[in-house]
């Protein structure tokens, strides 16, 4: 219980923040191979705590190919398959060059902005070469202590304006032993990256200029699974998690129908500005709103690079300079828990 309540304990110090403004930053933590399901089967303070305080959903729907290839090029390039190109795990046919990945979105409104990964996949590493990531550290397949150690001492020593955090542990056990939230080796395996993920955003605090920042942190998952595999159109491998927190977001708790799917005909994929719940190119529309929220007036001033996603940043109550607002909101809940 101690790293829960120290969790609880830090959040308390985002709220209870002064800062009239601050630099806007944006940490992107992904988790690969996750069903939304065993999350609420799994023991996950961190994450649970999250969904409750923060902006978001346990019950996203994934619109296009439940692959990583696919999935992780709609998150970072704003798109689905049929823009970037991405339709398998090879890569083969992407079209980064006309549907790049937010760093070169962003670095086209405001070239100094610094962005950076911390990747244990390497075939996505690979295929991020040339998209103007500033920093990539490559970590050690499904070695979550690892990378909650290593990105941690990374996010405290630089000074970037994006992180983005991989931990894809519960993807490499789903395929041994079964995705499933009856499977004790997969709910044990998404209990050490939520603990891993307490440690990542924890880490923020030791930052040195960490009280003139506004962060905004963004977690979410590839696609989750069914049996040892995935890449179908079932609920189990569509059903994802989609969550925001910031000092000073209005929480709120999404919940939406199915939003439909590009290769399903029985289900087509219903338009981002229909669906009530965020989705995965939703992740890079919103960061980028964050990010660059001096530079664009709203997130139609994107509509250049024919995005997918839309910005959620409005509904959370972001799209204005941070102020001290909300802290007697969160105050009571965040220091009891610190008891």
């Amino acid at each position: 219980m101690k790293f829960v309540k120290g969790f609880f304990c830090f959040l308390s110090m985002f709220i209870l923040s002064d800062v009239l403004a601050g630099s806007r930053k944006v940490l992107l933590i992904g988790i690969d191979g996750v069903r939304a399901d065993a999350l609420q089967r799994a023991d996950m303070p961190t994450l649970d705590w999250l969904h409750r305080n923060g902006f978001g959903t346990f019950a996203s729907w994934h619109q296009d190919i439940t692959i990583s290839g696919p999935s992780w090029s709609s998150i970072l390039c704003g798109v689905y398959h049929d823009k970037h190109g991405v339709v398998n795990n090879k890569f083969r046919g992407k079209r980064y060059d006309r549907y790049p990945m937010l760093p070169i979105i962003a670095k086209s409104y405001e070239p100094g902005l610094k962005f950076g990964m911390y990747m244990e996949w390497d075939k996505l590493i690979k295929h991020s070469v040339g998209q103007q990531w500033d920093q990539i550290l490559k970590g050690s397949i499904a070695g979550t202590d690892e990378t909650a150690e290593r990105s941690s001492e990374w996010l405290i020593e630089t000074d970037l304006d994006f992180y983005f955090v991989y931990f894809g542990a519960a993807d490499y056990v789903g395929h041994i032993s079964g995705f499933s939230p009856h499977n004790p080796f997969y709910r044990w395996t998404l209990e050490g990256i939520d603990r891993g993920v307490n440690e990542v955003i924890h880490s923020l605090k030791r930052r040195k200029d960490y009280f003139n920042e506004d962060w905004l942190i963004l977690l979410t998952t590839d696609h989750g699974g069914t049996l040892f595999s995935h890449g179908g159109l079932s609920p189990s491998e569509r059903q994802v998690f989609w969550l925001a927190y910031s000092d000073r977001i209005q929480k709120n708790t999404l919940c939406g129908l199915d939003c439909g799917n590009i290769n399903d005909i029985s289900n087509p994929r219903i338009s981002a500005l229909q669906h009530h719940v965020p989705v995965q190119p939703d992740i890079a529309t919103t960061a980028l709103h964050h990010l660059l929220f001096a530079s664009i007036c709203k997130p139609s001033d994107l509509n250049c690079w024919n995005l997918d996603g839309v910005s959620w940043l409005d509904p959370m109550g972001l799209s204005n300079e941070k102020k001290p607002a909300n802290e007697f909101a969160y105050h009571d809940l965040l220091i009891n828990n610190c008891n």
